[in-house]
Formats: structure tokens, sequence, C-alpha cells
């Protein structure tokens, strides 16, 4: 069996961890797999209607929402702390964009069309490696296929007026502007790589000499981090809930019991 100081993350004993892990948070545990399993009941009940786009991208959103929640309690349970953290961020930023569309459904046509920014992004930047002499890979098309591309979507973006809606505008069309400027911009400073995060690896004593270098499962932090997935998705069950017209059974009354029980000791 290979060992976390010889392995880490891929060791075999990490078995261990997830065990002590779970049961030093059972509470918090117990809740996101109550909502994983409802998660996954509420979406055979959704009748998505083919030609409905609001239906279309919140189901895919939807998806990738309950992806990320697996994902957040998989990273959780095993100590990695910084990487669960990662995927709260992206799930927020699924809450910010079904609970959006849910307040106001032409949101969607504005959220596709961005795609034309996206687009023109990935055609400049290959562009310019292509100008700059960088092989590019497949069948590199010529300077005058990529100009009129590029031409054909500036048309575009100009008709449509398309304009970027970034992941703040998101957030205050859904009513999460303090969720956005609190948990969502902290939760930042994980994804990208700055000193003030980092010190989270540095074991400093009083005098703030660096005496530790920290690695391996972290305990902290765990059931804030888990309870905030819950909270998420929650947010998103009830945006699901009315954009789909379903009429949620009495277990969903008791996942709100569980939930506002947890979160008065947070409180």
């Amino acid at each position: 069996m290979s060992s976390i100081e010889k392995s880490g993350f891929l060791s075999n004993q990490i078995s261990q961890w997830i065990e002590k892990h779970r049961g030093e948070n059972k509470l918090c545990f117990e809740l996101c797999e109550k909502i994983n399993e409802f998660s996954h009941s509420t979406m055979c009940d959704m009748v998505i209607h083919n030609m409905y786009l609001p239906e279309i991208i919140v189901s895919s959103l939807y998806v990738r929402a309950m992806s990320n929640f697996q994902g957040i309690v998989i990273m959780a349970e095993r100590g990695m702390i910084n990487e669960a953290k990662v995927l709260l961020r992206c799930l927020l930023e699924c809450m910010f964009a079904i609970v959006a569309i849910d307040k106001d459904k032409n949101i969607v046509k504005q959220f596709v069309l961005e795609d034309l920014l996206q687009r023109r992004d990935y055609l400049k930047a290959y562009k310019r490696n292509r100008d700059k002499g960088i092989a590019q890979s497949g069948g590199a098309p010529s300077k005058e296929k990529i100009d009129k591309l590029l031409k054909e979507i500036n048309n575009q973006i100009k008709i449509n007026s398309v304009k970027k809606m970034t992941t703040r505008d998101l957030a205050e069309k859904a009513g999460f502007i303090t969720t956005y400027d609190s948990a969502y911009k902290l939760l930042s400073g994980t994804i990208h790589v700055n000193t003030r995060d980092l010190e989270q690896y540095l074991k400093i004593n009083e005098i703030g000499e660096i005496k530790k270098i920290l690695w391996g499962p972290d305990t902290k932090e765990i059931d804030f981090i888990l309870f905030n997935a819950a909270e998420s998705m929650i947010f998103v069950l009830n945006a699901i809930s009315r954009l789909f017209s379903i009429k949620y059974a009495e277990s969903w009354a008791a996942i709100l019991d569980t939930y506002n029980d947890i979160g008065k000791e947070f409180k």
C-alpha cells in the first residue's frame, strides 16, 4: 500500500482520510448526499421542450452544476480543500446563470450570442500565432479564410449588438451580488496564483518565521465548503422547480429542514 508521504492524494491510504473527514463532518456530508440524490431524481422529472432555448440552456447548466457539486464532495472528503474551492466557484457561476435565467428568460439570447465573442477571440489568437510562424495543429486555414470568418463574425456582433455579459452581471441579475462580492471573489484567489492565497501552504510562527511547508489532506473548512455547496444547489433546485414547473415531494422539505438546522450553527 502506497503511503501519503510517498504518493500524496494518490495514495491508497487516502481512504483512511476519507473515513476520518466523513466522520468529523457527518451532518454536512449526509446533507450533500441527500441533495445529490434529489438532484438526480429531479433531472429525470424535467421535460425539456426541444425548441425552447431557456430550458435547453438551463438543463445543460444544471447537469454541469450537479457534476461540480459531486466533485466538491469528492474533493472535500479527501481533504483536497483548494480543489474543492475551485469547483465551488464553478458551481456558483452555474447558480448565478440558472437563477438569472429563471428571473429573466431574455438573458438566454445574450448568453448564446456571446459565443460570437469567444469565436472571434479564438480566431484572433490563431491569427496572431500564425503570423508569428507558430505551427498550428490540424488543417490550418488560409489567412484569407481567417480574415473572412472574422469579418462575418464582427458583422454578426454588430447586427445583434452583442456585449460581454460578465459573471458579475449574471450575479446581479440573479440577486446574488453580495455573494459575488464576498464568496466568489474569495474563491477566485484559489484559482489565480497570488501570494496571499499561497500563504496557506506555510506554517509561520508568532514572529513571522516560516517553520514548515504544509501539504497533504487538510481538515479545515470541510464543513463550510460542503454547506456552501449545498446552499448553492438548493438555490439551483428552487429555480429548476419554477422553470420546469416541478412540484417537489415532502423529501424536499426534509432537506430544507436539515439545511436550516445546520445553518444555525454557522450563523
